[in-house]
C-alpha cells in the first residue's frame, strides 16, 4: 500500500511540473492543443490528488458524515478473531495461535490479568493489546480519556508490582 501511495505522489509531482509552464502562460499564446492539455493535467492532477486523499485516510474524501462516524456505529467494536478467542478464553494466551508462548509464559500472563480487576482488563485489552488510543477507548467504553491513561496507568503498576514481587519472591 505505501508503494501505490509513493507511486501515486511520484505520479502527481510529475504533473504538476508538466502542468506549470502552461499554467504560467498566457492563455492567448496557447493553441487549441495546448488549452486542451492544460485543462486534461488539470483534471488529472484533481484526481491524483483525491486519489491519494483517499488512500491516506482510508475513506471516500469529502464526506462529512461517512459511514465510519455515524452514531450508529460509534460503539461499535471491530475484533480480531484471534484476540477474541484470547479474551472469551479467560484472557488466555493459547501457545498454538503464536506458537512462541511456552505454558509457563502463559500463566505469568493469565495471573498478571488476574490481578486487575473487570473493568482495568477491559480497558488495558483495548489499549495494549488491540491498539486503540486513548480516545478511542474512552469513546467506545462511555468514559473520559483521562480516566483511561489513569486505568492504564494503574494496570501498568499492579502487572510491574506483581512481576517484581514474583521475581523477589521465587
Amino acid at each position: 500500500m505505501k508503494d501505490l501511495l509513493f507511486s501515486y505522489k511520484r505520479t502527481l509531482k510529475q504533473t504538476k511540473a508538466m502542468y506549470k509552464p502552461l499554467a504560467e502562460a498566457n492563455e492567448d499564446e496557447l493553441s487549441a492543443d495546448s488549452l486542451r492539455d492544460k485543462k486534461n493535467l488539470r483534471n488529472m492532477i484533481s484526481d491524483l490528488e483525491w486519489t491519494i486523499e483517499w488512500l491516506e485516510k482510508g475513506r471516500q474524501p469529502g464526506l462529512r458524515r461517512s459511514i465510519d462516524r455515524r452514531d450508529s456505529y460509534s460503539r461499535m467494536l471491530f475484533k480480531d478473531p484471534k484476540i477474541m478467542e484470547i479474551y472469551s478464553n479467560d484472557f488466555a494466551v493459547l501457545p498454538e495461535q503464536t506458537g512462541s508462548v511456552t505454558e509457563e509464559e502463559q500463566k505469568i500472563i493469565n495471573d498478571c490479568l488476574n490481578n486487575l480487576t473487570n473493568r482495568e482488563k477491559e480497558i488495558y485489552l483495548l489499549h495494549v493489546v488491540e491498539g486503540f488510543s486513548y480516545e478511542r477507548v474512552g469513546a467506545l467504553l462511555g468514559i473520559a480519556k483521562g480516566t483511561v491513561q489513569t486505568t492504564i496507568n494503574r494496570s501498568r503498576m499492579k502487572i510491574a508490582r506483581y512481576i517484581n514481587s514474583d521475581i523477589k519472591g521465587a
